[in-house]
């Protein structure tokens, strides 16, 4: 084939390739109000650091992507029956792998437990298991650990500003909670002095992709995990 033969054939399939981005459908994705994770303001503007990390690897794809907030629960939910294809910010457990994939981490999470200052309690202690009463937000993987570790649940809402107040309130001896959104949550409270933490362990957050989007697409989380070490808000 002539080189300008070969030079135009090549441009031709280079086109085509970014005509079939362009005209791709929209990743589905669903998120939860949880800051500085993700946040949606009144007048719909989307910001936080895992929300924008999930954008700059959808841009540089060259895909679009509509993002929407509901609920934690109803989120997992709507993926697992395929009117989603993934939902964010989510930590690996075996229930989620059932029907989805997770990606690599798109920002990191700490579980902590949270205590009022003065408590003396040790979270890692049988006893502490056994007796203590603790929540964690509805929908959780924290709240899911709890239940197979058989601690004494008394509180699951939907929020960490909601979990923080009924710690505050002694509704609740601790809680199980993702480090940032509670750390801003006791920020906003102007709260620092009356909470103390300790870490259960490090669970690092990703997107998880339905096994049905990504039966139709088996390149895509490849490609969206490439793309993420330069996407990845630093810490």
């Amino acid at each position: 084939m002539p080189e300008i033969g070969l030079t135009n054939w090549t441009l031709g399939i280079f086109c085509w390739i970014c005509m079939q981005q362009v005209h791709a459908a929209p990743v589905r994705l669903l998120t939860q109000q949880q800051l500085p994770y993700s946040n949606q303001q009144d007048n719909g503007h989307q910001s936080g650091v895992a929300l924008e990390t999930v954008r700059c690897v959808m841009t540089k794809l060259q895909r679009p992507v509509d993002i929407k907030f509901v609920p934690w629960k109803r989120a997992q939910r709507f993926v697992k029956l395929g009117e989603a294809d993934g939902f964010f910010s989510a930590s690996r457990n075996s229930e989620r792998d059932h029907y989805a994939t997770l990606s690599q981490m798109i920002a990191p999470q700490q579980w902590r437990w949270y205590f009022r200052s003065e408590s003396l309690a040790k979270p890692l202690s049988e006893e502490f298991r056994l007796s203590a009463t603790v929540g964690a937000y509805f929908g959780s993987n924290m709240l899911a650990w709890l239940k197979k570790g058989g601690y004494r649940i008394y509180a699951t809402p939907p929020a960490h500003d909601q979990l923080l107040k009924m710690l505050l309130a002694g509704r609740v001896d601790a809680v199980l909670a993702s480090d940032l959104a509670m750390n801003e949550a006791i920020h906003l409270a102007h709260v620092e002095q009356k909470v103390r933490s300790e870490l259960q362990e490090d669970k690092p957050l990703g997107v998880y992709f339905s096994h049905h989007f990504l039966k139709k697409e088996p390149d895509f989380l490849t490609r969206f995990n490439a793309q993420l070490p330069s996407c990845r808000i630093k810490f």
